[in-house]
């Protein structure tokens, strides 16, 4: 840290002169020339087109680079020392997927509150409060891994409000919400700002912040700063003086009429992890029509845009196109005439080459001129050699949009199409998407712009409340004021004033207590077993041991003595049942089946012992006995490990390492953190199938598991890397990381003398068992 900037009047909390930042392996830097400074109670916007580091400045101003992220900071930077502590800079993440290290809603928010040593007596209701202020009403205990992405980036942020911090840092903070969420973040942002918070934000849909912001830190889109704007300067700048829209004219296009629609909806239902989603959606996409589907987080937009695409099935009804039912067409005839756009464009990323990306095969070094092309009508050129995974948010999805545009397919889906875009990219996009049109063919985007559906959409479809509410013009949709407040749509139409947010919109005081009065009410669990009542860590250790006994076993008669014991442990006292334990372990009774013929059809028959001759196979009792008894031992540890994984909460297993062992937090709750990728592994390979079936690289369903095993490992390594940064930028490093006691434990995970006598009267059992 360099010495403070010489400031007039108040002495800033961030104070950077000719600042740049370039990453490890880059040739030119990021961001440069970046000369600003924030001063307490401001309210900063960071504003620039897509890509143009506004990402990077802001981990440089919170020390996410160079601490966490490998990178060269040069130029001055100083940052006070009360700003300097950790947990004082509250940063929310642009993707909310990754920046989540805890299983549960209550303690994610903890998890910041733990590494500022906050006492226990403390967290519930701080808990409750960030909930109620960004009006997400779940469960605190509540698992958040099926959150919609809206509802994560309410959590984010309410994890930032929760530690209290200093200053904000915001990133793209309604990304992925919809109209009235938008609004709801953009009235807290205003109500920070009152409470004389420090605020720095990236926003694109920054016109209703403009009235609460102070200053604008504009960068162009080689990263250099062009300078510091007041608001108002800034609003000229950006529209014009005549305030004209971000959105550019789009040339009025009709649909062509046509006796049969392109894609048809009949009766669809779906549900999803034992949950309707929604039911009887009938609807029908004409030609050349535009149709934006709108709802508020949650109501399963995306899934309804995978089943008119044919990559999830629905519970019930049918897609057609073209009259034909989609499930009775191949997957590249179906492909070669729908289009599909993931949210997150990363899952359509088959190469680790932007220009292989564009190509659809590995390029190496020369690249084609009409690649290069391609990609430069979406400003992407000059990053042909780079890693699509390195590229910022909205350059990814223009990336993906324009790898789609290479495809011939008659109607376009696009979840959030416009997502993390600046204006001229915004436009970019649209502009390409109304040449489609215009060519007859049928657009359809699931997006929570409405200045965009008014713009560009002929119809529109609202799905809320578990079904389509509405389904026509646009122009009738804003006058159905009903359907706007039901479906979230309504606020983010009504312009704000310029006295701010609208105060009804807020977060006062009365407005969290009533949104706690209204909190969903606790759960009731399931009692549990004795078995799920010991210390996490003593009921590891003693059915590990256990097992090991079990695998000592050289006699029918000891394996089934201690066959008990592992019955007992799994029926008596784990309260296992057993009809879904051979429901999950039936994959490994047939392996365990073929091992057992393998024993009896090839074991080597000593003297005295007969077999049968069967074409090449030596079958024996001798060998079905001794694979038998190998079974029993092996099986006899799968059955514990169960007993384990369906009695144990993972976090009380993480956490009592660190309480009550006295193991490093950084390895107990990175433990905890890279196990995450396990509770998203069947989501994550889901995704990677649809998207490799829509571009015709599914290959050979034997081979699947090879080709899925290197995207699968490189996602899990991204995330695991994201992760990292996000949980150092909530303050875990330094004692909290480092000291098993240098941190506040949300969770009692208590060693009592029980469980102590419970395990090692367990353990006893099994040698006496074992021995007798």
């Amino acid at each position: 840290m360099s010495r403070p900037l010489p400031i007039h009047g108040e002495s800033p909390l961030v104070s950077v002169r000719d600042l740049a930042v370039t990453y490890d392996g880059e040739a030119k830097p990021s961001v440069r020339g970046c000369t600003f400074s924030i001063h307490p109670g401001e309210c900063m916007l960071l504003a620039g087109p897509s890509g143009s580091g506004k990402s990077t400045l802001a981990m440089a101003l919170a020390g996410i680079i160079p601490q966490s992220v490998e990178g060269v900071v040069t130029g001055e930077c100083w940052i006070a020392p009360s700003v300097s502590k950790p947990g004082k800079i509250g940063y929310v993440f642009q993707d909310p997927e990754s920046q989540f290290c805890m299983h549960h809603v209550d303690d994610e928010i903890a998890f910041g509150l733990e590494n500022l040593q906050i006492p226990r007596d403390e967290m519930a209701q701080r808990t409750k409060q960030a909930l109620a202020a960004v009006h997400l009403h779940v469960h605190p205990h509540a698992p958040h891994a099926r959150f919609s992405g809206g509802m994560k980036q309410k959590l984010a942020i309410a994890c930032a409000l929760a530690m209290e911090s200093e200053l904000f840092i915001f990133d793209e903070p309604t990304a992925n919400l919809d109209p009235t969420s938008t609004r709801m973040v953009f009235a807290m942002i205003a109500e920070l700002r009152k409470q004389g918070k420090t605020l720095l934000i990236i926003e694109h849909k920054y016109e209703a912040l403009l009235p609460v912001v102070d200053r604008v830190i504009a960068l162009n889109n080689a990263g250099e700063q062009v300078g510091v704007f007041a608001a108002d300067e800034w609003r000229r700048l950006s529209q014009g003086e005549s305030g004209t829209c971000l959105h550019p004219n789009p040339l009025p296009v009709f649909p062509t009429s046509s006796p049969d629609p392109v894609l048809a909806l009949c009766d669809l239902a779906l549900t999803y992890g034992g949950e309707q989603v929604w039911q009887g959606i009938d609807a029908q996409v004409g030609r050349g029509e535009w149709i934006a589907i709108v709802g508020p987080n949650g109501a399963g937009k995306s899934s309804l845009l995978e089943t008119m695409a044919g990559l999830r099935r629905p519970s019930k009804g049918i897609v057609k196109f073209a009259g034909r039912a989609i499930t009775g067409m191949s997957a590249r005839e179906r492909y070669s005439h729908i289009a599909y756009g993931f949210q997150n464009p990363e899952y359509q990323f088959l190469y680790e080459q932007v220009a292989d990306e564009m190509a659809s095969r590995v390029l190496g070094d020369d690249i084609p001129e009409d690649v290069l092309h391609a990609l430069g009508e979406f400003g992407l050129a000059e990053h042909a050699h780079a890693s699509p995974y390195a590229l910022s948010q909205g350059q990814k999805r223009r990336l993906s949009v324009a790898v789609m545009m290479r495809t011939h397919a008659d109607i376009w889906l696009f979840d959030e199409p416009t997502y993390g875009q600046d204006p001229a990219s915004e436009a970019q996009i649209l502009n390409r998407l109304l040449q489609l049109q215009a060519d007859g063919k049928s657009i359809v985007t699931v997006t929570h712009d409405m200045n965009l559906v008014q713009t560009y959409a002929t119809r529109v479809w609202v799905l809320a409340e578990g079904t389509l509410l509405y389904d026509g013009a646009v122009s009738e949709l804003l006058e159905r004021q009903d359907i706007l407040e039901r479906a979230h749509l309504f606020d983010d139409i009504v312009p704000l004033s310029d006295d701010g947010p609208d105060p009804s919109a807020g977060i006062a005081p009365e407005d969290v207590t009533t949104a706690l009065q209204h909190a969903p009410k606790q759960p009731s669990w399931p009692r549990r077993s004795p078995v799920g009542k010991w210390h996490p860590d003593v009921k590891a250790l003693t059915l590990l041991i256990t097992a090991v006994v079990c695998m000592c076993c050289w006699s029918f008669g000891e394996a089934g003595r201690l066959w008990a014991l592992v019955l007992v442990l799994a029926f008596a006292f784990g309260w296992c049942h057993p009809g879904k334990m051979v429901k999950r372990l039936l994959p490994l009774v047939l392996v365990y089946v073929i091992y057992l013929w393998a024993f009896a059809a090839n074991a080597a028959t000593p003297p005295g012992y007969r077999y049968v001759h069967w074409l090449w196979f030596h079958i024996s009792w001798y060998g079905l006995n001794q694979g038998l008894l190998v079974v029993m031992r092996t099986f006899a540890t799968v059955i514990l490990a169960y007993v384990l994984l369906v009695t144990t909460d993972g976090t009380d297993f993480m956490v009592g390492l660190s309480q009550s062992f006295r193991i490093v937090p950084k390895m107990s709750y990175g433990m905890m953190a890279g196990m995450g990728f396990l509770g998203r592994f069947g989501h994550d390979l889901e995704t990677f199938r649809m998207a490799r079936r829509l571009r015709g690289r599914e290959g050979w369903w034997i081979l699947r598991p090879v080709t899925y095993a290197l995207p699968l490992l490189s996602q899990s390594v991204r995330i695991s890397e994201r992760l990292a940064i996000a949980m150092e930028a909530r303050g875990f490093y330094g004692d909290p990381a480092n000291a098993w006691n240098g941190r506040t434990y949300y969770r009692q995970v208590s060693l009592r003398a029980r469980d102590m006598v419970a395990g090692a009267l367990t353990i006893a059992t099994a040698l006496v068992l074992w021995l007798t």
